[in-house]
């Protein structure tokens, strides 16, 4: 179950899950049709923001741009934990942040995804 955490910032080992695990990002059409996508990409990039490359310009991408509502998880194999945040993503592309995050990566002509979190829950 679930437990919704008292404050939305990450703390030192919520980071380390959610820089080592396997992460997935769920988002929601216009419709209310709910997708999940692995995003390998997906670090932290301090306390309240996660950040990913999107590069296939598919559902996530879509469904951010019609809302932005996103969910992230990941689950730490050596740690054994699991969490999932919730919030609202941002995508930049040709900003000075953008390309700067971009720079030597092989994806300077993609989208850069900021995930600002609103909650952070506890899966186990």
């Amino acid at each position: 179950m679930a437990k919704l955490l008292e404050n939305n910032t990450l703390n030192e080992l919520q980071t380390q899950v959610f820089n080592e695990a396997m992460t997935y990002v769920a988002t929601v059409d216009e419709q209310g049709n709910p997708q999940l996508a692995p995003k390998g990409s997906l670090k932290v990039l301090d306390d309240k923001h996660l950040i990913f490359i999107e590069y296939s310009y598919g559902h996530t991408y879509e469904n951010i741009k019609a809302n932005g509502k996103v969910a992230a998880s990941a689950w730490g194999l050596e740690s054994k934990k699991a969490f999932r945040v919730e919030g609202k993503a941002t995508l930049q592309k040709d900003t000075d942040f953008a390309n700067e995050y971009l720079a030597g990566t092989g994806r300077e002509n993609d989208v850069v995804t900021i995930i600002e979190i609103e909650r952070i829950y506890a899966l186990n």
